[in-house]
């Protein structure tokens, strides 16, 4: 284990996922406060959403950057910069006043973000042999920091306390971990990055430019298949399937527990290594074109809700963070870099993927849901062709 041992890994493991667990509440925690903020700037609803943007302005910024340093310094520093950063971000917001500070703030939440990423990722696969069934656990951390954050919001405002302890909640938690993290050993990584290696990496076989290539596409396509569906669905729901405001938001969380359980079935797969990666992917993608393609052409609402919660769990299960396994494999002396690559990919789709379907939506909502299965058939394509190339041991 690199001198890394069973109780280190332990709680070296419970650190990385309790930073995920405050990444989903920190996903949330903007939108969830949007009335209290726009009060509090003075602003409209519109400027707020303006400011949530920065997000993902910070992570195209820095993941690549950040990824290059993950490899070449470690992974350690990289994460306590992202977890000091996270920190400056809810703690500072609820008590600024100026929208322009705020959209700082939120552009420093999208680089810690990046630094969270090109750390954790690279270092799970250190801790267990290139193993990557703990990294699909990350997508259920989040998940539950997603579930909890609505709860802790909608308790504060019953309980009319201040909106600003759902931000200082988060802090507290971040600000434990780091005294956790501090003592603790990383595995040492697999491969050093050297000049020489630099040189070498930049020899790439045909065949592996292609992979890079398509799995690249795949971080962008395995984004947008989410934010497409969580973005029109309910509103699909009720315009088009005729349900009512309650049973449309009732799809979406079938989807999200569909999430969380496909997320557990999919670590118990790749933990007993039941299926190679290359034809779970393809699996899962195929899955979830049939069930949206059901969801948008079968009207029947228990049919819907079946097949929204087999759209979560297998769209939503840790699939993406499978692909990025796979491309991490590939280039095991670059973890840091290919990590900051396939989730800029990823953070471009949330920027696009909402310009795109406003557009759409101008013409019915029924076609802006359907226009999802074009992504969900890209998505598969790309699935089966990373796994011919792969079958040839690139």
């Amino acid at each position: 284990m690199n001198q890394v041992t069973v109780s280190n890994k332990l709680r070296l493991s419970i650190v990385l996922y309790l930073n995920y667990l405050v990444h989903g509440i920190g996903l949330l925690i903007l939108t969830q406060n949007m009335l209290h903020l726009s009060k509090s700037w003075d602003q409209p609803l519109a400027t707020v959403s303006y400011v949530i943007s920065g997000i993902g302005i910070g992570r195209i910024i820095a993941y690549y950057l950040l990824g290059s340093l993950s490899d070449r310094y470690g992974r350690k520093p990289i994460l306590a910069f992202g977890m000091i950063t996270y920190a400056i971000f809810l703690t500072a917001m609820p008590f600024v006043n100026d929208f322009k500070m705020a959209y700082g703030l939120t552009i420093l939440a999208g680089i810690a973000n990046s630094a969270l990423d090109s750390a954790t990722y690279p270092t799970f696969l250190e801790l267990n042999h290139g193993k990557g069934a703990a990294t699909v656990l990350i997508k259920s951390m989040m998940s539950l920091g997603e579930f909890i954050l609505p709860l802790m919001v909608g308790f504060l405002e019953l309980s009319k306390l201040w909106y600003g302890w759902s931000f200082i909640v988060g802090a507290m938690i971040l600000a434990i971990n780091f005294m956790m993290l501090l003592p603790l050993k990383f595995p040492k990584q697999m491969v050093k990055m050297t000049v020489q290696d630099n040189q070498k990496s930049s020899k790439l076989k045909a065949a592996q430019i292609a992979l890079m290539t398509l799995l690249s596409v795949y971080g962008f396509t395995a984004m947008a298949l989410m934010i497409h569906f969580t973005q029109w669905i309910s509103l699909f729901a009720v315009n088009v399937l005729n349900m009512s405001h309650l049973a449309a938001h009732f799809v979406l969380s079938l989807y999200s527990v569909g999430s969380i359980i496909g997320v557990l079935v999919m670590f118990m797969v790749m933990q007993k290594e039941w299926v190679p990666d290359r034809y779970l992917i393809i699996i899962l993608n195929a899955l979830a074109l049939l069930s949206l393609g059901i969801i948008c052409f079968v009207p029947q609402h228990q049919v819907v809700n079946i097949a929204a919660f087999v759209f979560g769990a297998t769209a939503a299960s840790g699939v993406m963070q499978i692909g990025l396994n796979i491309f991490l494999r590939l280039f095991p002396n670059m973890k840091g870099r290919i990590t900051a690559i396939f989730f800029s990919f990823g953070s471009v789709a949330s920027f696009t993927v909402p310009i795109m379907t406003g557009m759409l939506s101008q013409m019915s909502i029924a076609i802006t849901l359907r226009s999802n299965l074009v992504v969900a058939a890209i998505n598969l394509l790309l699935c089966v062709g990373v796994s011919l190339l792969l079958k040839k041991k690139v």
